[in-house]
């Protein structure tokens, strides 16, 4: 017969480093979980524990604004897992940073034209799911994960192998 028994933890709760005034600021910026914005979701996922991880992770970092936007990224993948998709980033509240030449958009393709494949967003097979994320500007599509001008695009030959321009440039050189 094997018994265990467990000793008492008697640790003191991990409270993290934050004044009486930053607790404050912090506690209104994590309750933007209660706003709103997130209440289409409250009846599946209760906010209170991510705010309460919010809070601490805040405190124990400086009221380090990344803090926040992660935790909120959480409830909100926590929501979509529930099927209910919220819009939640802008420009001033957790802003997606996007490369040069692009921009943020709450639903990008997961099939980006590319250079090697201009029309690869148009063909993809279409389906609901979606992902927040940075597109290419007009007349702008990836290559080797930067926004480029399309004109800066290669070609295929008739076998379909691609060709970038660089590489067509130093090919003509060379076969003079």
């Amino acid at each position: 017969v094997l018994s265990c028994s467990c000793l008492p933890d008697l640790r003191e709760d991990d409270d993290p480093p934050c004044t009486a005034e930053n607790k404050q600021v912090i506690e209104r910026q994590c309750n933007v979980l209660k706003s709103d914005k997130f209440k289409v979701c409250h009846s599946l996922v209760n906010p209170d524990d991510f705010i309460e991880i919010c809070i601490y992770d805040m405190c124990q970092y400086d009221g380090m604004k990344s803090a926040l936007c992660d935790i909120v990224q959480v409830y909100v993948d926590t929501c979509k897992n529930h099927g209910i998709t919220i819009k939640w980033r802008n420009n001033t509240f957790c802003p997606l940073p996007c490369p040069s030449r692009s921009h943020y958009k709450d639903c990008v393709s997961a099939c980006p034209s590319t250079c090697s494949d201009i029309f690869a967003s148009s063909l993809c097979e279409k389906t609901e799911e979606c992902t927040e994320g940075c597109e290419c500007d007009d007349n702008y599509v990836l290559s080797n994960g930067n926004c480029v001008p399309l004109s800066n695009c290669g070609c295929r030959d008739d076998d379909n192998n691609y060709y970038s321009v660089s590489s067509l440039w130093s090919k003509s050189l060379t076969s003079k």
